[in-house]
């Protein structure tokens, strides 16, 4: 059994202010970097107590090139460095392909009340996304990725609006571990990181469990043709986004393009985060 590990950083324990995330910062590099690789190692060890004979990384925040390898689990491969063909995803057309995926220091999406950090892709470009009329934030986009690869996302880790959102979306079947609870969008009260980190790979163990008893969440599958709408923080994103051959403007704001499937829609998304990238 093969896992992927999709890791984004907002929702690691302990994280509560984009300092710690924004490369070229103090505590990014002291601090972020460090915290965001002990979340990953906590998982990966969770995924191969609970049965996973293979582990992938994928290094999903920023440029991709956070988790500090030197100081990785041995046992799993990273994806690192960005642009890759599937992002935050990048391992999903390895073969054999990844049976489930593992989403961890996931954050909310944006407008979230009293969210760390919240925001979908871009803090300052994007207000928000749907996929056939369904406001979804990345943990969406990324289910519904790997939907489209047939796997579904079986845990979750981040602060109680991260967790409350994938079950939303997602259903039951699914494991979650909480690891801070948000008072505010720079604020949250976090566990001390030796529980954070027990509570990470608990749920990661539990889950790949499920999965092998057929207990899972199942695959977060978008109907196709797919919907993908963008509303942008600001008519400048949308002027640049509507070169996007297909693109709609139904506002001065929101641009729509339908498209085949879910792996050609999530290219499109992220082909106008490139374009409208300040």
């Amino acid at each position: 059994m093969k896992v992927l590990i999709s890791a984004d950083m907002e929702g690691i324990s302990g994280i509560v202010d984009w300092e710690e995330v924004t490369p070229g910062t103090s505590d990014y590099a002291a601090r972020g970097r460090q915290l965001m690789t002990d979340d990953v190692n906590a998982a990966i060890n969770g995924a191969f107590t609970g049965g996973a004979d293979e582990v992938v990384v994928a290094d999903g925040h920023w440029n991709g090139r956070n988790i500090l390898i030197e100081r990785l689990d041995p046992r799993a491969r990273l994806n690192s460095g960005s642009p890759s063909p599937y992002s935050m995803l990048q391992g999903l057309d390895d073969k054999p392909t990844p049976e489930a995926v593992i989403c961890l220091g996931y954050h909310a999406m944006q407008s979230t009340k009293k969210a760390v950090l919240d925001h979908t892709w871009s803090d300052t470009r994007v207000r928000a996304v749907y996929l056939n009329d369904v406001l979804v934030g990345e943990l969406g986009l990324n289910a519904a990725l790997a939907g489209a690869w047939g796997a579904p996302v079986i845990a979750v880790t981040g602060d109680q609006h991260a967790g409350l959102e994938a079950q939303e979306l997602l259903g039951s079947g699914l494991e979650i571990a909480v690891v801070k609870n948000a008072t505010g969008r720079f604020a949250a009260q976090c566990l001390p990181l030796p529980e954070a980190r027990e509570r990470i790979c608990d749920a990661c163990a539990k889950a790949v469990v499920r999965l092998k008893e057929g207990r899972a969440a199942r695959p977060y599958v978008v109907a196709e043709p797919v919907r993908l709408a963008v509303e942008f923080q600001h008519t400048q994103y949308a002027d640049r986004g509507f070169l996007m051959p297909g693109s709609e403007r139904r506002t001065g704001t929101r641009l729509e393009l339908t498209l085949p499937d879910m792996i050609t829609a999530h290219r499109a998304f992220r082909g106008l985060m490139l374009m409208t990238r300040d």
